[in-house]
């Protein structure tokens, strides 16, 4: 029943413009006439809970993400998000930005993972962050009039990582490292993102990443086409994400919105979406999923540390390290092949 809500919840948002646009295949499509009817509004109202800031440079909006200690998927930072994002929806005498840039305030972390502690619970607030979640997915692709562009310089985990997968553009700085580490706690990334790794990466690489719950840091990510480009130091990447927000602003909205419409048949369709939810969801509920999540919550305590920096590995490593330390030889190449970032800290070794 739970999951029927969820899916109630995301059709509700998507006829939310059926006024004033029209939808194909699940796609928040404007039409030229209602373009036309757009005035300038005064930007994004402050976020209710306070996880994000805004900024605006003509028909560009920032988006800086504010929730210390590692910008965790908490109930009010994925609140925040889905209000901004209903927000960049088309309407009548409004004009929505054509590009939202995505950025993080938190050293080393973009995006995290969603809340531990909520999603060990079974609580109707637990409930509405995952709707929401996973209407955020949707609204990043469904809506066809404004470009999102993620700009990561720090660790991007989990459902954080889903989002990311979301974006219609992807730069990193030299602090990038994103990983969809769900398969190594025994259940599946359950926001969307994971069907959009096969056509970024293919289906091959796709199943290596996600299969072994590896990590990828900016340069392979960029290889494997996760990011569109990295960049050396933090301030090339702002100024090269700020250069071609500016300039993708300079062109009519009604272009931007039939471009990237006309890409939208490469992503998953809502439908293939809905099943994932119907079939995987239901994994992370399981008790044994829910004495992983427990165990995952009691070593990290969800806070800047060492487990959190590095969570692809400390949960392969927490879960199934007498089982890699057992192949004596052969375990430190287990442990290289979970890792092709050579980002293993030095307290994962034993001597």
């Amino acid at each position: 029943m739970q999951f029927r809500a969820i899916f109630a919840f995301v059709k509700t948002l998507s006829l939310f413009s059926v006024a004033i646009c029209y939808r194909s295949d699940g796609h928040i499509h404007l039409t030229h006439r209602s373009l036309s009817l757009h005035k300038r509004d005064n930007g994004p109202p402050p976020s209710r809970n306070g996880k994000l800031d805004f900024s605006q440079n003509a028909n560009v909006t920032r988006v800086t993400i504010n929730n210390p200690p590692i910008n965790l998927l908490t109930i009010e930072l994925i609140s925040d998000l889905y209000e901004f994002l209903l927000w960049t929806q088309p309407g009548p005498f409004k004009i929505t930005p054509k590009v939202v840039i995505f950025s993080s305030a938190i050293p080393d972390f973009f995006i995290s993972h969603f809340d531990l502690e909520n999603l060990a619970s079974s609580t109707p607030a637990r409930q509405t962050a995952l709707a929401q979640l996973v209407a955020c997915g949707r609204l990043l692709q469904n809506i066809t009039s404004t470009a999102f562009i993620a700009e990561v310089n720090g660790r991007t985990f989990g459902g954080g990582q889903e989002l990311n997968a979301q974006m219609d553009m992807r730069f990193a700085g030299p602090n990038a490292v994103m990983s969809q580490y769900e398969n190594a706690a025994g259940f599946v990334a359950q926001a969307g993102g994971q069907l959009f790794l096969g056509p970024i990466m293919g289906k091959a690489r796709a199943l290596e990443y996600l299969l072994a719950s590896k990590q990828l840091d900016a340069r392979r990510g960029t290889e494997l086409g996760m990011f569109n480009n990295h960049y050396r130091d933090a301030q090339t990447l702002r100024r090269e994400v700020d250069a071609l927000a500016a300039r993708i602003g300079l062109f009519p909205q009604s272009a931007l919105n039939d471009t990237k419409f006309s890409l939208s048949f490469l992503s998953p369709t809502p439908q293939q979406l809905d099943q994932q939810i119907t079939e995987f969801a239901p994994i992370g509920t399981s008790l044994t999923s829910q004495g992983i999540i427990r165990e995952m919550l009691q070593d990290s305590n969800e806070t800047k540390n060492e487990y959190e920096k590095d969570i692809p590995n400390s949960v392969v490593q927490n879960l199934y390290g007498q089982q890699l330390y057992a192949m004596e030889d052969h375990g430190k190449s287990v442990l290289d092949a979970a890792d092709s970032n050579d980002h293993m800290p030095n307290w994962w070794y034993r001597n």
